[in-house]
């Protein structure tokens, strides 16, 4: 027991190190996170969705709005926990050697790996809630659902923090995160149903979208939030997303500071 209290005790001296550093410019991470969102309504929400009018899932009728701003919680998600992991994991590792200049203390490798994944999450899960935050004081989105859907945003976070930090064990070079970048999360991006009904697309390529995280991840966010019903699968396919990108992404981190 005690041993457990000390390894939460170094969790979160190093998850306080992050903090300090992001507090410095805090203000401006705000106002980044409140527009990226506001644009995204804007222009879909009330550009496009002024073409598309109404649409219907599962029996339940919402405006184009109210289903792509769910959307861009998820999206927030997957660009936060991913590019925060991935990029700013790697310059802490490669560059600024923060990982290994904190094990020389009595905090162990472990436990440094294990506050980069919460830190990621943390982050990621701040910036989804403040666009949660939005969607309910515009009507977007239920009250309750928004607030329901707080922890299991931070999970999802997590997901994509792993798949960011596997991803910087795993780079050679900070351009390697590219390959991933455009091959991986784009991709979920554009098709994983932010934007538009999954039903809208070939059978064989909706087969494809639900074994990606970010399918799953919308769905659920839909769930909570629109009163959508929930599809087992995504819990099943998430969870499984969620187990494996932590696991790896704490292995190769180990396997790639650990000469």
């Amino acid at each position: 027991m005690e041993s457990l209290l000390e390894s939460f005790w170094a969790i979160k001296c190093v998850w306080l190190r992050y903090f300090a550093f992001y507090r410095k410019n805090i203000v401006f991470a705000i106002i980044t996170t409140f527009v990226e969102p506001l644009l995204y309504l804007l222009s879909f929400g009330f550009g496009v969705g002024g073409m598309v009018g109404g649409i219907e899932i599962e029996g339940i009728k919402l405006t184009y709005r109210q289903f792509v701003f769910a959307g861009v919680v998820a999206q927030t998600v997957l660009f936060q926990g991913f590019f925060e992991a991935a990029y700013g994991g790697f310059v802490r590792m490669y560059y600024q050697k923060v990982f290994n200049s904190i094990a020389m203390t009595p905090i162990t490798l472990s436990e440094i790996l294990w506050a980069e994944l919460l830190w990621d999450a943390s982050k990621a899960a701040f910036s989804a809630s403040i666009v949660l935050l939005i969607g309910a004081l515009s009507g977007e989105f239920s009250i309750i659902g928004s607030l329901m859907s707080v922890p299991a945003v931070f999970l999802f976070a997590m997901t994509f923090a792993g798949l960011g930090l596997l991803t910087a064990a795993r780079s050679a070079t900070i351009d390697d995160i590219s390959y991933p970048q455009f091959l991986f999360i784009f991709p979920m991006f554009l098709f994983c149903g932010i934007f538009f009904p999954l039903g809208q697309m070939p059978a064989i390529l909706q087969h494809f979208a639900w074994l990606l995280p970010l399918t799953s991840v919308v769905s659920i966010i839909r769930g909570f939030t629109l009163g959508l019903p929930f599809a087992t699968k995504a819990f099943f396919i998430f969870g499984i997303w969620l187990t494996s990108s932590v696991i790896l992404s704490r292995k190769f981190m180990h396997k790639r500071l650990v000469k």
